[in-house]
Formats: C-alpha cells, structure tokens, sequence
C-alpha cells in the first residue's frame, strides 16, 4: 500500500502539544539544557486529494549536536513499506556496520536484550523481538522511536554519566522520529506501529495521559483503516495480527477513568471480556513503594496458596476461574499504578519490584496451566510471552547487580527488597523450560549471596542443580523436572533434605530419583521446609499463610 493510496488521518503528533512546545519532563528533572521542541505541523500527513504541502513547512528541528558530525546510515525502500516480513533477522541488525552510529547499535542491543523483553512480557512478544527490530532496516521513524525507547529504558534503569547520555540520546531520537513520520509519509501499518512505541515510550516515561493520546489516535487510525481497507491489503496481517492486539493490550495498561475517555472510539477494537475486565478493575492509587509491595505480595501469596490447590481437573471451576481472571486483572492493573506513583525510593527497589510483577506473571501462567486453562487462543504468541518473562527475570536481575551501586552495596544488600532479591531467581531456576536458562538463573544466584530469614542463595542453588542432575541422569527433558513434580522431605535430626522425582504420568515414564543434600547450615524446622520451598521462598506474614493450610 503506498503513501498515494492512504486515506491520511489527523495530526498523530498534535497530540503531544504540551510536550513538544515546552521543555520536556525528562530534561527538567535531569537538570540538562533544553530550548524544547519545536512547534508541530497541524497534520502529520495530508488527505490524498490535498496538495502538497508546502516546501516551506520543515518538521521539527533536531538538536543535532548531541551526536555532531555523526551520520544514521538507514537504507529506505518506499516499495517494501508494509512488507517487514522480508527484513533482516533483529539479532543481526545492530552487528551490520551501516545500521548507524556506535551509539545506535548500542541502544538497539540494549532494546533487543532488554527493553524488548520487558515490553514482551505484557504485550506481543513477536512484534516486539522480531517485527520491528526488522522495521528499523527501512524505516527511520521505527528505528529512531525504538532508539529513543531503548534509550528511555537505560536513563530510568541506571545512575551518573551513563544515565545522563541515555536522556540525551532519548531526547534526540525521540525528535528525530517525529522528524522521519513527517517527512516520509509511511504507509498505515508503519503509522500505527509508530503510535504503539510512542504508547510505551509514555508510558516508560509516567506519561499516562500522554500514552493514552497515544493510543486514541491509533484506535481512531485503525478505526478508519478498517472502515475503508480493500481487499488484499498487503498491510492487513500485521495490523489485525499484531497492531491491533497491541492497541487493546496498551489500552488495558490505562486507569479507568483514562479508558472512559475513549468510550466512544471501542467499536474498532475486538474487545474479549478478558479485555473489558481488566479495564474496569478499579484499586487505590499507590502512596509509596511499600504499598506497591504489600499489593504485590497479596496477588503473588494468593496464585500460591490457588497453586497449592489445584488439581489439574478437566476443566477448572467457574470459581477458580473467577479468581484467575482476577489476579489476571490485578497485576495489569498493578503495573499502570506503579508508573504513576510519583514516590521516590532507591533505584534497585523499583526495578525488582517489577521484577517481582513479572514473577507474579510467570506463576499465574503456571496455575492457568495446572488448571488446564487458557486465555488466549494463540498458544505460540503465549508460549513466547512465558519464555520473555524468564529471560527477562534472569536479565534484569543481572543488570541491577552489575550497574546499581545501591543493590551491590553489601550493607545495602543485607536490607533487600521487601520480597526478597532470590525467590524470582529460584523460580526461574526451578521452573524454567530451557536448560541454558535455568543455569543462567543458578549462576545468578550465586552472583547474588545473600540470605533472606532461614532461605540462603547456596540453599537454592543446591536444589536448583539437584534438579537439573536428575534431568540428567533421568535422561528426560529439564522441562519434565519442575518443582512441582519434587517431593522434600527433611531429617531434622541428620540434617539432611531429600528430593524425590516423579514424573507428571507415571503411565508414560514410570520412573523415580532422589538427591540428597547436606543440610546442616539450612535452620529450618522440618514443619516449614517443604512449604517454603513451594513458595520459592516467598515470606509472607503469618496471617497470610494461614490461608494454604
């Protein structure tokens, strides 16, 4: 579909006035210089039957001397707009020399380790890991908004200079995106993936009203796309298949009050009443991190206690589904809670506390499957999202332990997160489908050292490789070794824990192996062991546990 055949639509960037016009957020409060953007064109792109726009009007000036003399080397191809299937694979773009700067294929390594995978774990992995890192081959305003985010993504997550030349940079290629949409005019599918980033880029950024500007102008740009698509529009799969979900997934992230806003733009969305819940689950705002914590700790303590519970029936009951779909709903909600809490606390804290969402995440998809229960029809975007959620566990955790010098402070390290630096690695450890990322997560552990009350780093990497031993000897997938196929049982007076295997269907595979550790540093009581290893040493107040017995 080329640029000639496009119905264009109002003004996408109008909607970021009172950003564009004044100083940004990012610049006041890193105290850098800035004269502020300059004012945008009414419209991004003009109606077919218009004129031309007048050769006078230049889009918006970036500050190029953050990056002086360096030239973004992006090959464009106006006849290949909507088909991204045909670009590179992502994992080799940021190696190829003309992809751009040092400075760009750094950041877009950053957002292809990370950034990409934080995103993933709430929304489309496969358009985020692999559809638009292809788009940045020929299209500049996707690769300057994905530079720009990677860019944001490194300026919240790390301290000093480092931090400084990422808002830079954010600030540069954030511009510089603007620039490319007004100047190229790309067809419709690469508008409304434009919008998509620029939702998370405000959402990164606690923009909340902004993101949500964001995403009116894409549910209004596929509103009208839909009203009046032909048929074979080369751009239809990548819209219906993953534009659209990401416009409902982003719209899901918005409190209640911002989703009523749009009210009257949601006949273009193919709502499910998973969608329609979660949109009107209403919670408290947060007061500070410690109430984003007992928040947490209440939804991870409930999956556990349900976990603990299910037994795998045909189909779940209405009222295990009930209470799924509302932890389901809660950890959406969590997180739009989380980015608009204005209270300041220690850089390591906010960053494993969405750690800990994500482990909540990864639990949740455990019981759904315990209790043979899905959501979604598509299993493989499912089964990706899962194994971004793992990866992103391990990582995260890395990078906090190498670059926040708050978190590798050993007297800063004796007071951990509320729930705890080890359970989301243990979790991962024990639980993960691949074995290359169990291993990873044990190494973790060991990197970390730390004890959290009677639970040590070295207790749970013992156990941790225990498991991946029995896979071994057992000759069977680590897939098939989960902690939930373990059975503990601990010699108070020897001291020493026994782990038991059984596979799931004893009919398929009718074998058995038992590890034997030597527990005599582990204070544990034999009535705690086995239920606080079922946690992945989760410690929650006693009242709470009371609800497993």
């Amino acid at each position: 579909m080329g640029p000639e055949d496009v119905q264009w639509v109002s003004d996408v960037q109008a909607k970021k006035d009172k950003v564009r016009r004044g100083k940004a957020d990012v610049c006041i409060k890193s105290n850098i210089k800035c004269n502020g953007y300059a004012a945008p064109k009414i419209r991004l792109f003009e109606p077919a039957s218009a004129s031309a726009a007048s050769s006078s009007t230049q889009p918006p000036a970036a500050d190029t001397g953050l990056l002086s003399g360096q030239e973004s080397a992006v090959l464009y191809d106006s006849q290949t707009n909507s088909r991204l299937e045909s670009y590179h694979h992502p994992q080799q773009l940021s190696l190829v020399p003309r992809f751009g700067t040092q400075e760009e294929s750094q950041s877009f390594q950053f957002f292809l380790e990370k950034t990409s995978d934080l995103i993933s774990v709430y929304s489309q992995p496969y358009l985020w890991t692999v559809l638009l890192p292809q788009a940045t081959w020929h299209q500049p305003s996707i690769k300057h908004s994905l530079i720009a985010l990677a860019s944001l993504h490194q300026y919240l997550t790390t301290v000093g200079p480092a931090s400084q030349r990422a808002n830079q940079n954010f600030v540069f290629h954030y511009n510089n995106a603007i620039r490319a949409l007004v100047a190229d005019k790309p067809s419709i599918d690469i508008v409304l993936a434009a919008c998509v980033i620029f939702w998370a880029l405000e959402n990164f950024n606690g923009g909340g009203q902004s993101a949500i500007d964001h995403m009116q102008a894409a549910i209004k740009i596929l509103g009208e796309w839909k009203s009046k698509r032909r048929p074979n529009d080369p751009a239809k799969d990548f819209i219906t298949k993953y534009i659209e979900p990401t416009i409902r997934d982003g719209v899901k992230f918005a409190s209640k009050c911002r989703v009523e806003e749009l009210a009257g733009q949601m006949s273009a969305l193919s709502l499910t009443t998973r969608d329609v819940r979660i949109m009107n689950f209403d919670y408290p705002q947060f007061n500070n991190l410690e109430d984003a914590g007992d928040y947490l700790g209440d939804c991870i303590n409930k999956i556990l206690v349900l976990k603990s519970q299910a037994k795998a029936p045909l189909s779940p009951s209405p009222d295990l589904i009930e209470q799924m779909e509302e932890l389901d709903a809660r950890l959406y909600k969590w997180m739009n809670l989380f980015q608009n809490l204005t209270a300041t606390g220690p850089v390591y804290i906010r960053r494993m506390l969405v750690v800990h969402n994500v482990t909540a995440n990864i639990l949740l998809d455990q019981l759904k499957t315990q209790a043979q229960y899905s959501s979604t029809t598509d299993e493989e975007q499912e089964q990706e999202a899962r194994r971004c959620r793992f990866d992103f566990t391990v990582i995260e955790v890395e990078d906090i332990l190498r670059y926040d010098p708050l978190a590798t402070v050993e007297s800063r390290r004796k007071k951990p997160p509320s729930l705890g630096f080890i359970p989301p690695a243990f979790l991962v450890a024990t639980t993960a489908p691949k074995p290359e990322t169990r291993t990873r997560a044990i190494n973790l552990m060991r990197m970390l050292n730390v004890t959290e009350g009677p639970w040590s780093t070295e207790h749970a990497v013992q156990i941790a490789e225990g498991m991946l031993e029995i896979a071994r000897d057992c000759a069977v997938p680590i897939s098939a070794v989960d902690l939930r196929h373990m059975h503990f049982e601990f010699d108070e007076g020897r001291r020493v824990l026994s782990m038991r295997w059984e596979p799931e269907d004893r009919a398929v595979l009718n074998v058995s192996m038992v590890k034997r550790i030597n527990a005599q540093s582990m204070n544990w009581r034999d009535s705690d062991m086995c239920s606080f290893i079922r946690r992945f040493g989760y410690q929650f107040p006693s009242s709470a546990l009371m609800q497993s017995s």
